[in-house]
């Protein structure tokens, strides 16, 4: 199961904060699951590698420079997502069990509502492997030789010790690729990093950068907009394991330091 769990909040009066909480949003992730399961919510604080899910920053407040100012009548919301069966199935038991309110960088929120429901918010979803892959690779559905992406929160990779904020397809689909292997039950083949390299180009993109400055004090660099992949090569069963990737990028998020509101990006379709 994948699940996309979407939490919107009310402050109780006029707040001021960060404005990147994307490390308070998964403090606030693991405070939740260590209610339920304080051994998994250890284990994936102090665990290396990939992580199965991923926490937004906090969408809907007005932002000017580095603070967010949020009035008492504004709705926002932030958004987890999980993509391993026993955390998926936890998220998707949430809605209906949430505390009253909830707290981001020490600002108490009122929970209005959560939810799972794609009808409810645009940012909530449920779905599964097979239902993910199977349009493509089953042959129910012709692979379209475009692919084009909405990344919403600074997106960035790590190469050789350094940071890359940019939309490189190996780097794009490589990063899904990695997390698809890990968790899903049914692996795609490691070559397909090597056919997005090689056989996509970016043939339209409308692209900014954005800082995301940490508590540390460390800032991060990364890139935010639409942009677009197009095939060199129509080979079916490859851009069929693409397209199944750009599905699975709502859930799984792209590049790193997803689980702290980086890398928040779903696929635009016609």
């Amino acid at each position: 199961m994948l699940t996309s769990l979407v939490i919107e909040l009310r402050a109780p009066e006029t707040a001021t904060l960060p404005g990147h909480v994307g490390r308070a949003s998964h403090a606030l992730f693991l405070r939740l699951l260590a209610a339920d399961a304080p051994e998994r919510a250890e284990a994936l604080h102090s665990g290396e590698g990939l992580k199965p899910f991923t926490c937004s920053s906090l969408a809907g407040g007005r932002r000017q420079g580095k603070v967010m100012t949020l009035k008492p009548d504004q709705l926002c919301f932030i958004r987890f997502t999980a993509f391993e069966a026993g955390l998926s199935g936890w998220l998707a038991s949430l809605p209906g069990r949430l505390p009253e309110m909830v707290e981001l960088d020490g600002q108490p929120f009122k929970v209005v509502r959560a939810t799972t429901d794609p009808a409810s918010h645009p940012w909530a979803a449920q779905s599964t492997y097979p239902d993910l892959s199977g349009p493509y690779l089953l042959g129910r559905q012709a692979p379209e030789p475009r692919i084009e992406f909405d990344f919403v929160s600074p997106t960035a990779f790590r190469s050789g010790g350094h940071t890359v904020p940019l939309p490189q397809p190996d780097q794009v689909f490589g990063s899904l690729l990695d997390k698809w292997n890990a968790y899903a039950p049914v692996a795609l083949p490691e070559e397909t990093r090597r056919f997005a390299g090689e056989c996509l180009a970016l043939s339209r993109y409308r692209l900014s950068t954005q800082v995301v400055a940490f508590k540390e004090g460390g800032l991060q660099v990364g890139f935010v907009g639409p942009v677009r992949y197009a095939a060199l090569n129509h080979d079916r069963y490859w851009l069929s394991v693409l397209q199944t990737l750009a599905d699975f990028a709502f859930y799984a998020g792209v590049g790193y330091q997803t689980t702290t509101g980086m890398g928040q990006a779903r696929r635009i379709l016609d």
